[in-house]
């Protein structure tokens, strides 16, 4: 069987709102002869025990999104086989704030770590091309290259400047140059690549001997680009996701409408 990911809706969205998410976390109780109780969260013998459990619902569905659901239900077995979920709620990248960390691929650049951010803090970095050719930093991901993607990051430029934002899978790619300067300004790569392949690269590019601050770089399967979310060791794409239910109800409420709701979830 061929990888399996979650379908994106026909809008560029991959969920509707509201959306409840949970991070379950086992709990270890010892009961003392005394009758004292010692409890020890997180703690388990099976080292999957936790769970991530997103609970979807959907209406006016089109039947081509609807059938999409309900194909890629039935090529997964029902919770049977595991398939690739996006996070609708979260920063696909791994180490959104770091790029020194080996998830991220970067040519010769020079990296400056704790700078002030536009929030206030100091969670920015200063990155200095410092070769005769352009250099990127850049991330892969396993995801489909065709679905809608927004790359989006805070940028500042001592004096005005153009800054690239890459998406790219193995056949297509998008660089959109966009304009900074000394102020702070979010800038956005939307769209979708003529793309059939399984793995997506998201960055950005820096011109010979160019030097800019960057904070918050965010990448999201929908259109425009929601507040920015930190990541650490683990981004929004789970590649061993399950549907939580055996059977998947979809009800005409209309012609060419459906409504759904369902689990899935994903062990951590």
């Amino acid at each position: 069987m061929g990888n399996l990911y979650f379908p994106q809706l026909s809008s560029g969205a991959l969920a509707q709102y509201p959306i409840q998410k949970a991070r379950i976390v086992p709990t270890v109780k010892n009961v003392m002869l005394d009758g004292n109780m010692w409890l020890c969260p997180g703690l388990s013998l099976n080292s999957h025990a936790s769970r991530m459990v997103w609970e979807l619902s959907y209406s006016a569905l089109s039947q081509v999104d609807a059938q999409a659901l309900q194909s890629h239900f039935s090529a997964c077995l029902g919770p049977l086989r595991a398939f690739t979920f996006i996070d609708p709620t979260d920063n696909m990248l791994v180490a959104s704030g770091d790029v020194t960390k080996s998830s991220w691929q970067k040519g010769a650049i020079q990296i400056t770590s704790g700078v002030a951010d536009p929030q206030g803090g100091s969670q920015a970095t200063v990155l200095t091309n410092t070769s005769q050719a352009n250099q990127q930093i850049v991330q892969t991901l396993n995801v489909p290259a065709n679905y809608q993607y927004c790359l989006s990051a805070y940028v500042t430029c001592t004096q005005a400047a153009t800054i690239a934002l890459l998406r790219s899978g193995s056949a297509a790619s998008d660089s959109t140059s966009l304009s900074v300067g000394p102020n702070w300004t979010r800038l956005v790569s939307s769209g979708r690549l003529n793309d059939p392949g399984t793995t997506l690269t998201a960055g950005i590019m820096l011109a010979p001997g160019q030097q800019i601050s960057i904070y918050g770089m965010q990448l999201e399967a929908q259109l425009q680009p929601s507040r920015y979310r930190s990541t650490g060791q683990v981004g929004g794409v789970y590649t061993s996701a399950h549907w939580a239910t055996d059977e998947l109800a979809l009800i005409a409420t209309a012609p060419n409408s459906y409504s759904t709701s369902f689990s899935i979830e994903t062990s951590l």
